[in-house]
């Protein structure tokens, strides 16, 4: 099998140009990519493998080990992680290696978070943070969407419209682009506050300006999905929405009983999705997890009163509650100090 493989090297400042490789191999686990020219594959997607921030072991989150067996005995043909795959990842790495790489006997690919970045740690240990490789007539793009805080400039720029010179030369028929940021939502009014809770830019990104102009010229050729995998507080592990010819998905587990994981299937060029639940929840058809369904969910999960104990410790052991608690109390100081002495005088 022969791939097309145009990789970004940030350590040293330039970037290479296509070569034909004769394999794909993870930076994670070493494991290959295998799929014979014309065959029907599928692959699993999700983000946020570390679960969510009270998960400090260092380790990913529960629902990856309870499910391990499965990602191992499943036909899919690799993983993509879409960001934040550590919590940690100065000090996350030597666990992750032990017990979930060495582990792991599919290839894994991640689109980098914010917690996937200090300093270089991750390039040093894993390599490259933008990419795209060729599978049989797919692309498949792994983007950064912190090194420009949410923006798609520079050489991530020229390599999303090196992809849109291959779909104009060639016989690609899907394009699959992966980033941590739902960068897309704003663009789209219907999705206001849908995602208020993700990593997000203050003062926007360059999504509508200079990258869907080459999404909706690559969807004149082939058919575009853009996965994303910062979702925060979500009624489900899944969203879904499509437009200008782009179906965006967003989909990530938290270490919650909504875990779930996206199957993307690839038949004869076609793609279809089949969702797994992490956690034997019954899970509705893919696309019911639309717009009309976070907005009738979102913010409405049971409150489970037994954990009250839990988060009440939980917030009491932060240590923003201990600079907030001292900054108020200087405050209400000073104000009685200053009124005690307007008073005597």
């Amino acid at each position: 099998m022969k791939v097309l493989v145009n990789v970004l090297f940030l350590t040293i400042g330039t970037w290479a140009h296509s070569i034909q490789l004769e394999k794909i191999i993870s930076p994670f686990n070493k494991k290959e990519i295998k799929v014979d020219n014309s065959e029907n594959y599928s692959f699993i997607v999700s983000g946020h493998f570390h679960g969510d921030g009270n998960n400090r072991t260092g380790f990913p989150t529960n629902t990856i080990f309870a499910n391990l067996d499965w990602l191992n005995e499943s036909d899919s043909k690799m993983i993509i992680s879409l960001g934040d795959l550590f919590l940690d990842v100065t000090n996350d790495i030597p666990n992750y290696e032990v017990s979930f790489f060495s582990k792991l006997n599919k290839p894994l690919f991640n689109s980098v978070g914010n917690h996937d970045l200090t300093a270089n740690t991750y390039q040093d240990h894993f390599g490259a943070t933008y990419f795209y490789f060729v599978l049989n007539n797919d692309v498949h793009l792994v983007l950064d969407t912190e090194i420009n805080n949410g923006s798609i400039k520079n050489d991530q720029l020229i390599l999303l419209k090196e992809v849109e010179s291959l779909v104009e030369e060639s016989e690609i028929k899907n394009v699959f682009i992966y980033s941590h940021r739902t960068v897309w939502a704003r663009t789209y009014p219907e999705l206001d506050l849908l995602f208020k809770d993700n990593t997000q830019s203050i003062l926007g990104n360059n999504f509508d300006s200079d990258v869907l102009p080459c999404l909706k010229n690559i969807g004149e050729k082939a058919k575009v999905f853009w996965f994303s995998g910062s979702i925060g507080n979500a009624p489900a592990s899944f969203f879904q929405f499509k437009k200008d010819s782009i179906q965006y998905v967003a989909t990530a587990i938290r270490g919650l009983p909504r875990d779930a994981v996206l199957i993307v299937n690839i038949e004869q060029g076609d793609v279809s999705f089949e969702t797994k639940s992490f956690t034997n929840k019954e899970l509705l058809p893919f696309k019911s997890y639309d717009v009309n369904f976070w907005n009738k969910n979102l913010g409405k999960d049971p409150f489970n009163y037994r954990l009250l104990p839990l988060y009440i410790k939980q917030f009491i052991l932060r240590p923003h509650f201990w600079y907030g608690f001292l900054t108020m109390f200087l405050i209400t100081l000073f104000l009685y100090l200053r009124r005690k002495k307007t008073l005597n005088l």
